[in-house]
């Protein structure tokens, strides 16, 4: 493995960030729902009003991971943090670290916006996931339930 290299995903990294999220659904046998494109994640992600933050990993010249995560703000806690919404590792570079580093990315890129807390959420039985962000010290926390309303219906 050559030296690792974590840089903010740009505009022109659209298609890349794209083609792991791709990867990251396949891995999780989820392939079939994602419905994104490249242009959803480029007008998204970095058009006038980012919605999120990607931060891709390098071995040379070859993508091998992505953290996509959004800021937020805790009320209860009166603190900004962060919202990792994906992490992914290429399968030949786990047991490495480089998840690690990534969330260590994450991390200080919240810090640097004054974040103080980071939240994720993990595909139910994805153990080896839960086993890794266990380590980094994440919690199950009993008390939450994540909800979805997709495609809301107009209130009016």
């Amino acid at each position: 493995m050559s030296a690792i290299a974590i840089r903010r995903a740009v505009r022109a990294d659209a298609a890349l960030v794209h083609r792991l999220l791709v990867d990251l659904a396949v891995t999780l046998g989820k392939g079939e729902v994602i419905t994104s494109t490249a242009a959803d994640i480029e007008r998204f992600g970095f058009g006038e009003d980012p919605r999120f933050e990607a931060l891709l990993a390098f071995d040379g010249d070859e993508a091998v991971g992505l953290a996509v995560y959004f800021f937020e703000f805790s009320t209860w806690r009166g603190r900004p943090g962060v919202y990792v919404q994906d992490m992914y590792v290429a399968p030949r570079m786990r047991g490495r670290g480089l998840g690690r580093m990534l969330m260590d990315a994450v991390v200080q890129r919240s810090r640097e916006r004054d974040g103080r807390y980071v939240k994720l959420s993990v595909y139910d039985g994805n153990e080896q996931a839960i086993r890794f962000y266990r380590q980094l010290g994440f919690e199950i926390c009993d008390d939450e339930q994540v909800l979805a309303l997709r495609d809301p219906p107009s209130t009016q």
